[in-house]
């Protein structure tokens, strides 16, 4: 799902939450039945805490067998509603939280009970997690689904598969768009179409309200860079961050995660630069550095960190991350957290 390389800073944040979060893909037309506007928006912690206190039994009218054709192409049949759901990637520990009890889920990975990544570590305490991906402990723990993401080896993959258990692959989680499709393919995976949805709807809500609040504020240009030497392009979900906010890409010509040099960042000149507050010490240093004494942000002291569990979420709590940026780039506006 998304990045979190930002202590690894935004960019391997971003390639490895973001992939450790989750994707899917977008032509896969059975797993997007359920699709919602590229503009919905999703629900937060109080989702999250509201939803891992419901039963399954809530559920209980959804309807299975579901066949999807996952990220990777593969036809992925469910035939009851899973009560067991082992999670690999980082985006879909945290959906998860929202559309089913704690009870439900026997897996997670390590990032989703690391409060510098996640959002929602107090939910999952107490489930066992996942180091480093294998198919034995996947299959230890007796998983009746399993959500995976495309850059997880395909040989474990296939070992759990060839155990008779269900993996959906995800493969797409470059905006904010993505974020909601694949919440709504969890929801169907796992039998809460009616919740997932109403999650994109409460984040549709909260994008909008930030929309609502920078509206008639003089844009300004916002480069996320990390000590990595990356930067977030388009094609991010970084940018949508950005854009959300009010605020203009100035990378935006770039295309992902690219690697950029002090002159280039010299020549794009941008009024703010962000970094996720993992990638310790990085603020400082480019504040610093005689080779961006020029560049309006650091002229004007306009360098921040952003959490990194906001800023890098490839789930519902990415509306925290456009929230947590429109407060920088805007100080005198009120933005309201939901």
């Amino acid at each position: 799902m998304k990045k979190s390389v930002f202590i690894i800073p935004t960019v391997l944040t971003a390639l490895t939450l973001g992939v450790a979060g989750c994707g899917t893909n977008t032509t896969s037309g059975n797993a997007n039945a359920a699709t919602t506007s590229a503009g919905s928006s999703v629900s937060t912690a109080n989702h999250a805490t509201s939803s891992s206190q419901t039963t399954t039994s809530q559920a209980a009218s959804a309807s299975f067998p579901v066949t999807l054709k996952d990220g990777a192409g593969h036809t992925v049949t469910i035939s009851k509603q899973p009560q067991h759901i082992a999670s690999t990637t980082e985006g879909t520990d945290e959906i998860l939280t929202a559309l089913v009890p704690k009870k439900d889920i026997v897996l997670v990975t390590n990032y989703a009970d690391d409060p510098q990544y996640s959002n929602v570590a107090s939910l999952v305490k107490g489930i066992p997690t996942i180091q480093n991906l294998t198919a034995e402990q996947v299959i230890a723990a007796k998983p009746d689904l399993v959500l995976t993401a495309s850059y997880a080896k395909q040989s474990v993959i296939s070992q759990i598969e060839q155990a008779g258990i269900p993996a959906y692959e995800f493969n797409t989680f470059n905006s904010i768009a993505d974020i909601e499709r694949n919440i709504q393919v969890v929801g169907k995976l796992v039998g809460q179409e009616a919740k997932a949805a109403k999650v994109v709807t409460t984040m549709q809500s909260q994008l909008q309200n930030v929309q609502d609040a920078v509206k008639g504020q003089k844009k300004v240009s916002v480069l996320d860079y990390s000590s990595y030497g990356y930067a977030a392009g388009s094609s991010t979900t970084v940018n949508d961050v950005i854009v959300g906010a009010g605020g203009i890409n100035a990378a935006s010509k770039l295309n992902g995660w690219k690697q950029i040099t002090d002159e280039e960042i010299v020549k794009l000149n941008p009024d703010v630069i962000i970094d996720a507050n993992n990638d310790k010490g990085f603020v400082q240093k480019i504040l610093s550095d005689p080779a961006l004494k020029n560049v309006s942000a650091v002229k004007n002291h306009r360098v921040y960190s952003v959490s990194s569990a906001d800023l890098t979420s490839v789930s519902q709590y990415v509306t925290r991350g456009v929230q947590d940026v429109a407060k920088l780039l805007y100080p005198n506006v009120q933005i309201g957290n939901e």
